[in-house]
């Protein structure tokens, strides 16, 4: 049966392989082609981008790899009459099922490690390899804090009269939470420093909430401290400006990811768009296995005889067309938080998932 099992999964992946071959090259063409007919960045710039923007393009072509390798794996063991020859001996659907889920899950676990840590640090160098990327490449604009605050906890701003931090920015509110302004005078001499629960934009200026002021601090003399539950203050940058210096979410390795999302939720920011882009890690991975156990049905009808690979293919592939449209959708709803981002992320594999055990309980007789 081990000698079975290494003959299933051999064919398996050589079908997988081939196809994230064919797929990467027909993913590359396209847009190294389209990426050299722009005239405002360089061929270089286009080649580094593509690089970089590779394994984020995994999260299509692994799922879809996993498909055509149960599908066209399954039709050459058909064509050749081996898969009725494996039933004869005793070797049940069930393990046959087995075997071919062992396959989509090491793919699986593959997706997940390169979309957790490898998909973050290729991002992380596009400031490096590319020249103000975010502009040339749109595909590279920023979202989210910076990685570097989460160490600190806390993001630092500097201006020409003033430098302050804050724990987060709620841009649904407008709102820096958790602030300590210092302002300096001419000759570079700390002057005052306002610490405030959160500062507010409120009509054309930032007001402040439950402040404590510490005033006179460039003389001799003791500080003047002053509490205030409000207070304008003198602050030149909008909240676009505050958008603006936010860097990119998606460098953050998964485990970065969760404690920033942990830390906004103290915060009380709503993490929605962010939970959903951390927890789509997961539902890609568990595609993959979705993907090639579906197209692995076919298993269950071992003759070739009306049973047209042509017929299973379109079936197959309108399946996934359709589970990528309504998929897409479910995020996009989980982004704007009109969707609970567990149901936005989850909801779509759990559905064909009962596709799959339906499958299943009607073959049962078989396995």
């Amino acid at each position: 049966m081990t000698t079975l099992r290494s003959f299933i999964l051999k064919e398996w992946f050589r079908f997988f392989f081939g196809a994230f071959i064919v797929l990467i090259l027909l993913i590359s063409v396209a847009e190294l082609i389209t990426g050299f007919l722009r005239s405002n960045v360089t061929p270089m710039e286009v080649i580094f981008n593509h690089f970089l923007e590779i394994p984020d393009k995994l999260k299509l072509i692994m799922p879809v790899g996993c498909l055509v390798a149960s599908l066209f794996s399954i039709n050459k063991l058909k064509n050749r009459n081996e898969l009725t020859a494996i039933f004869s001996s005793g070797y049940s659907r069930k393990r046959f099922m087995t075997d071919i889920a062992i396959g989509t899950i090491v793919v699986s676990l593959s997706q997940l490690f390169i979309s957790s840590f490898l998909e973050p640090y290729a991002i992380s160098k596009k400031d490096i390899l590319i020249k103000d990327g975010e502009s040339k490449f749109k595909n590279l604009r920023s979202q989210g804090l910076m990685a570097s605050t989460i160490g600190s906890g806390k993001m630092w701003f500097k201006s020409e009269t003033y430098f302050f931090s804050f724990s987060t920015f709620d841009k649904s509110k407008d709102q820096l939470n958790d602030t300590s302004i210092y302002f300096y005078d001419e000759n570079n001499f700390l002057k005052e420093k306002v610490s405030s629960k959160y500062i507010q934009f409120i009509g054309d200026a930032w007001i402040g909430t439950d402040n404590l002021s510490y005033k006179n601090l460039e003389t001799s003399e003791f500080p003047i401290v002053v509490k205030s539950e409000t207070l304008a203050l003198a602050i030149n940058e909008t909240p676009f400006d505050f958008r603006e210096i936010e860097a990119d979410i998606t460098t953050l390795n998964i485990i970065d990811l969760y404690n920033y999302i942990d830390k906004l939720q103290d915060g009380g920011i709503n993490v929605n768009e962010y939970l959903v882009i951390f927890l789509e890690k997961f539902s890609i991975s568990i595609v993959c296995v979705i993907f090639g156990l579906v197209a692995a049905i076919g298993a269950f009808r071992p003759n070739r005889r009306g049973n047209s690979f042509g017929k299973n293919l379109f079936g197959v592939f309108i399946f996934v067309i359709i589970y990528w449209l309504v998929n897409s959708y479910f995020i996009e709803l989980g982004k704007s938080s009109k969707l609970d981002p567990y149901l936005a992320c989850f909801g779509v594999p759990f559905i064909f998932g009962l596709f799959l055990v339906y499958q299943f309980i009607r073959n049962r007789k078989l396995i």
